[in-house]
């Protein structure tokens, strides 16, 4: 048992420092422009985000994860929104301090968001992400759905 451990704990590290590496290589200055960008945002994109959203946001809709690329900002606009984007399930699962949430989430709206993203956007914050954090909607599915539906009320529709 302990050389198992021990050999998923060394297997893990290598990851997560392969990771790193990657992240530090992969455009540096990608969303660099943006004041609210953060390198831990990136790797943390790139350790807990990217399996499934891939790495250049698109997603996997045929598995259900929905693309990121040009439309994440759009969830801004809704009433919930906001509050939508710091509960998705992978996020609350990830066990990430809240500020880590908060530069996750915004490293993911300042690299994918793209003209979705609304001209007043102001970064989460620590205190923000723990404050919607604590709240666990039962139903992501169904209140994704609802978002988008405000949305496609206003002219907006996601995939």
């Amino acid at each position: 048992f302990r050389i198992e451990s021990m050999k998923k704990l060394n297997r893990r590290g290598i990851f997560t420092a392969l990771a790193a590496i990657v992240a530090c290589a992969c455009g540096a200055a990608v969303a660099g422009d943006k004041p609210y960008f953060s390198n831990q945002g990136r790797i943390d994109f790139i350790l807990h985000c990217s399996g499934c959203h891939a790495q250049d946001g698109r997603g996997l809709e045929d598995k259900g994860i929905p693309a990121l690329k040009d439309q994440v900002g759009y969830f801004l606009r809704t009433e919930g929104g906001r509050a939508y984007l710091m509960q998705i399930p992978g996020l609350l699962s990830a066990g990430m301090p809240d500020a880590r949430a908060a530069d996750v989430t915004n490293y993911i709206l300042a690299r994918f968001a793209g003209a979705s993203l609304p001209e007043n956007f102001v970064p989460y914050t620590e205190a923000e992400a723990k404050r919607y954090r604590e709240i666990r909607p039962a139903d992501i599915p169904g209140k994704r759905r609802l978002l988008a539906t405000q949305l496609g009320e206003i002219g907006i529709t996601i995939r």
